[in-house]
């Protein structure tokens, strides 16, 4: 890259930096949808691992913690112990593996640290077991820690909740209310998406799933559907059929995830979690043939998203905040 378009990019990103967030609640009667991590278990510098950000009035709430969900968090300048409660979709470790991270790193002395209290999360059967297992792992760390004046008891703690085993409201504070529903995620039991209902207005993730008639109930005419979507190229289906049929059985495809689209009719979707597959010499679907094999079974408004993309929720509408592809590169300035 040259001098000049390196320095554009760097302004570029700076002002994107400076506008996706402060440590300030969202403004009265909006909501703010951050994709942290857009990725699998599969590592990609690029696409981290699944996480989203929904900030509504005085709450931050995240939804799925997995790999580098801390740094992204960092780069939009939501410290940590701002974090009011976490959901957890299902136990696959692409969505909790950046949970340790955050654990430990909120109670540190540092700009996104301090946390004093414990953390909330809510997640399927086996979630204390996840909970209990990390305040273990961590044991010596918390110790030397609390030695040193690094930490403090309550942080160390983990207040874990049972998602119903059959869905239902399990928070509501502050005007935010947030709806758990059970999803279609083939051999994985219960797997779960969310709804998150305020001012009038709502988003629904859908967490890892194939068509689902919860999920359509769910989201109808919401305001923004962020959904999963798995696809192998053309050339592996046909090369390949069983292999990448396996996939489809529990995750959407282009033609699962068209199906749910025209059936809900969101204001604005956005597809997150995107599983790309390859075998032998026979790479993965671009991202153009991703946009036309979904634009062949849906007509309506939708993005492929990327890390740090991000959309604003009001009265207005639904608006997609400026975004360059350099934003997952960079640190962002310090505001004083």
């Amino acid at each position: 890259m040259k001098n000049g378009s390196f320095r554009l990019a760097i302004g570029l990103c700076t002002t994107i930096f400076m506008g996706m967030n402060t440590v300030n609640a969202a403004p009265e009667g909006e909501m703010k949808v951050t994709l942290l991590g857009t990725g699998t278990p599969i590592v990609n510098i690029n696409r981290f691992g699944m996480s989203t950000l929904v900030e509504a009035g005085n709450q931050k709430l995240l939804f799925d913690v997995g790999r580098g969900a801390v740094i992204r968090l960092h780069q939009i300048q939501v410290p940590l112990r701002d974090i009011n409660s976490i959901f957890f979709t299902h136990m696959h470790s692409d969505h909790l593996t950046g949970f340790p991270d955050l654990y430990a790193s909120a109670p540190l002395p540092t700009d996104d640290g301090h946390s004093k209290t414990p953390i909330s999360i809510y997640g399927p059967v086996g979630i204390d077991n996840f909970a209990r297992g990390i305040e273990k792992a961590f044991t010596a760390n918390n110790e030397i820690r609390l030695k040193g004046g690094e930490t403090n008891e309550p942080a160390t703690k983990i207040s874990d909740h049972f998602l119903p085993q059959k869905g239902g409201v399990v928070y509501d504070k502050d005007g935010v209310k947030v709806t758990a529903f059970l999803v279609d995620h083939g051999h994985v039991e219960p797997a779960y998406g969310f709804r998150i209902d305020y001012a009038g207005h709502a988003v629904v993730l859908s967490g890892d799933t194939t068509y689902s008639s919860n999920l359509v109930k769910q989201a109808k005419g919401v305001d923004l559907l962020v959904h999963s979507l798995s696809i192998g190229s053309r050339e592996l289906e046909k090369a390949y059929p069983d292999y990448v049929q396996h996939f489809y059985s529990y995750l959407a495809n282009t033609e699962k995830l068209g199906q749910v689209l025209n059936e809900t009719k969101p204001k604005d979707a956005v597809i997150s979690h995107i599983s790309l597959y390859s075998k032998g010499n026979i790479g993965r679907a671009s991202e153009k043939e991703i946009l036309s094999r979904v634009s062949e079974n849906y007509k309506g408004k939708f993005l492929l998203g990327q890390d740090l993309m991000s959309f604003v929720i009001n009265d207005k509408g639904v608006t997609r905040v400026a975004y360059d592809p350099n934003i997952r590169q960079f640190e962002p300035i310090k505001q004083n």
